[in-house]
């Protein structure tokens, strides 16, 4: 799914004052560096320094590969909450960043980073980037990595969404609020609506995988009036903007609930499975696919109705992205393919009815960015249509041109028997 190290190797030399085939600089050298990054030089030791655990720091030498036994040194050494401070010598070229990041993949996630040179120092994370004078003309780049497992793990997943859970919900009147809710609402409504039972009191049960804000179930139900729509979501405050956007629209049976995919709270004890379930780009973010796989199949009633979709790794887009871009989401690196994804859930009994691909990859998703942030809107509907255009064409051949599309949505059943 990433460029392998070894296919390209980091190129050299390196231009600056400490070329990578020259001599390495001293840990006091790389006290200023390191304290960009919020790391004390004089308690990270380097890579290989017998101690009793902490964060390691480690200087790549000439024309070096981190693969084979120094990753297996990597695994041993840090500990779950452990940070590897990974220091590239020479000035910052984004490509051999992007490289080492993804060498370092899936032991280790990169979530920030410093560059310095020209008396400049730069500290990136996803989002945010702050500049300042740097008192050294050491040219270097230091990547800030995390065990997978750490970044992934409920406390950080919960603490990160309920920090960015209104960002979550669009902005409706924004240039790029139309896309938000065409693409939620391509998902919601993947299969034709399905009615009330008529027998009874029983009603339709939907239910949204992991809701995030809310809107793919909410299209879901707002397809099927009448429906029972329930949903989760890691993040309570997530739960608490789905249940107002539920009332918002009209819902009038919804229940919300915060939990994992790995461990679903629904169906409690006593409640019955589901007989619509909607999970909509949910899977990248579990550490543990399968055993999230497990939780989404066992939420489904015999007979049901499954609706997944994820981002597309292989897309042109995101294949790029990885080749160029020096910081990445860890749900991008932790992406998997359609198929892959498939074939598990076949596994586990379910039936494949359809497939799809919707959001057009590169270049539409730049595109769109600077008609949010430069034209004012002028290319919404524009770009709207194009995306809607190609995804009906998609459709109608049968999805052969995945690669051509930033997302994918299935359709899959449990049988009624066996």
């Amino acid at each position: 799914m990433v460029d392998s190290i070894e296919q390209s190797p980091p190129q050299a030399p390196i231009r600056g004052p400490h070329s990578i085939m020259g001599p390495l600089p001293t840990q006091a050298e790389l006290g200023p560096v390191l304290e960009l990054v919020g790391a004390e030089a004089s308690k990270v030791p380097a890579l290989g320094t017998p101690s009793p655990g902490g964060p390691r720091f480690h200087v790549v030498g000439p024309d070096e590969l981190l693969v084979g036994k120094r990753l297996q040194t990597l695994d041993a050494e840090l500990g779950e909450s452990d940070a590897l401070y990974l220091i590239l010598m020479g000035a910052p070229e984004h490509g051999r960043i992007s490289l080492w990041r993804n060498a370092l993949w899936p032991l280790l996630h990169v979530n920030q980073i410093a560059t310095t040179g020209g008396g400049t120092a730069t500290v990136r994370t996803i989002g945010h980037q702050r500049q300042a004078a740097f008192p050294s003309d050491l040219e270097a780049s230091v990547l800030v990595a995390r065990r997978r497992t750490h970044v992934m793990s409920a406390g950080e997943t919960v603490t990160k969404f309920d920090q960015n859970a209104t960002g979550w919900d669009g902005s409706p009147g924004s240039p790029g609020y139309p896309h938000f809710r065409w693409m939620r609402r391509h998902v919601g409504r993947f299969i034709a609506p399905r009615k009330v039972r008529q027998s009874g009191d029983q009603r339709l049960r939907i239910l949204d995988f992991g809701c995030g804000a809310g809107w793919t179930g909410l299209e879901a139900a707002k397809a099927s009036p009448g429906a029972h729509l329930s949903a989760f979501d890691p993040s309570p405050e997530m739960v608490r903007i789905t249940t107002e956007n539920a009332a918002r629209v009209g819902i009038e049976h919804f229940q919300g609930r915060p939990g994992f995919g790995e461990d679903p709270p629904f169906p409690a004890e006593g409640e019955d499975p589901f007989d619509l379930v909607i999970s909509s780009g949910v899977v990248s973010f579990s550490p543990d696919v399968s055993r999230w796989l497990d939780g989404l199949a066992s939420t489904l009633a015999p007979g049901a109705d499954l609706i997944i979709g994820d981002i597309n790794p292989h897309s042109r887009g995101f294949e790029r992205r990885r080749r160029r871009k020096p910081l990445l989401p860890v749900r991008e690196m932790n992406a998997r393919p359609r198929e892959e994804i498939r074939r598990e859930l076949e596994a586990r009994g379910l039936v494949h009815l359809r497939s799809g691909a919707y959001q057009l990859s590169r270049p539409v998703p730049e595109a769109m960015h600077v008609n949010e942030t430069r034209l004012g809107g002028v290319l919404t509907q524009p770009l709207l249509l194009a995306n809607r255009a190609a995804t009906f064409i998609d459709a109608s051949f049968g999805s052969p041109m995945q690669d051509h599309f930033d997302s994918w949505v299935m359709h899959l059943r449990r049988p009624t028997t066996g």
